[in-house]
């Protein structure tokens, strides 16, 4: 998945978002892949609370809305 795609700023944005015991809860589960999800989240919360660098504002470059083409 790219970077740039705005379904990527979305997960980023939410799992900021996620409540500690939801977390916590995930972290604890016995899937793996539940668990994973929780290390994830877990990791984006750890990060810096500004925008996040998925945005493609911060790269400082315009990208078409329509094919997502960063030479647009």
């Amino acid at each position: 998945m790219d970077e740039t795609d705005p379904a990527v700023a979305e997960l980023v944005s939410s799992a900021r978002g996620v409540r500690a015991e939801l977390v916590t809860h995930l972290l604890h589960s016995d899937d793996a892949h539940a668990a994973r999800l929780g290390r994830a989240i877990r990791e984006i919360q750890r990060g810096s609370p500004g925008s996040s660098p998925t945005n493609p504002s911060d790269a400082g470059c315009v990208i078409d809305p329509i094919t997502h083409d960063p030479a647009w």
